[in-house]
């Protein structure tokens, strides 16, 4: 089966500064995969290169659809910022008629039921500068799920979202997906997302150190994604 995306040595330079040194990853239709690792790991670059927003420094990447990165496959998948500025004078109403004004794949029946799925339909008439920070990163994320893909990316979406809230966000992941739809999710908060991920990968100082399928990672080798993070990262960063 042709993977919807598949990065193969990915590297990426700021100056003198490397933010990925030779990242694999490879998603196959209907996954949910956890992109895993610390801060400063280089997880929000490789999304960022995924997405077509920024430009690897070397390395490949194929799409499901052949499209070539940059704006050609930015128009196919959907990204899901750790943060997005919004202006003042926008309302969440206005922004998700902005997704539908600027998306041709936004579906508009769909947003509907993701307002309210995400508990934002009380909010619809609110200014987003007056939102809590966990309501802003539900906002985002409904936009995001919003649009008809076949990849969905996003970056650390549990930010700022207290433990109870947290949960909801998993269960929303699952409701809001298409059938056919992938999702990467970068995070380190690896016990809040482990219960819906088919796949991982662990990524250091912008290189894949581990990757894994979680239900070998729980039958086989009887551990939790949690304490496999653990593990390896001990390992990769001994006291």
């Amino acid at each position: 089966m042709m993977p919807v995306i598949e990065l193969i040595g990915l590297t990426k330079r700021f100056g003198a500064s490397h933010a990925l040194q030779g990242a694999d990853i490879a998603i196959q239709p209907g996954q949910i995969v956890g992109l895993l690792g610390p801060n400063a790991s280089g997880k929000t670059t490789l999304l960022k290169i995924a997405a077509g927003l920024l430009t690897e420094t070397s390395g490949k990447i194929h799409y499901y659809n052949n499209a070539q990165p940059g704006p050609e496959a930015r128009g196919t998948i959907s990204f899901c910022p750790d943060s997005l500025d919004f202006p003042k004078w926008m309302k969440v109403c206005d922004a998700f008629n902005f997704y539908r004004d600027m998306y041709p794949d936004y579906m508009e029946t769909r947003a509907d039921e993701i307002i309210s799925i995400l508990g934002l339909e009380n909010f619809y008439k609110t200014h987003v500068s007056r939102l809590s920070k966990g309501m802003k990163e539900r906002l985002v994320m409904g936009l995001t799920f919003s649009r008809k893909t076949h990849l969905y990316l996003l970056d650390e979406p549990m930010d700022g979202i207290d433990p109870v809230g947290k949960s909801k966000v998993v269960d929303a992941i699952l409701s809001m997906r298409p059938d056919d739809g992938s999702v990467l999710i970068s995070t380190h908060m690896v016990k809040d997302i482990e219960r819906i991920l088919d796949a991982v990968y662990f990524l250091s100082n912008g290189r894949t150190i581990f990757s894994g399928d979680c239900e070998d990672i729980h039958e086989n080798q009887s551990k939790t994604v949690e304490q496999a993070y653990l593990e390896v990262f001990s390992n990769e960063n001994p006291v």
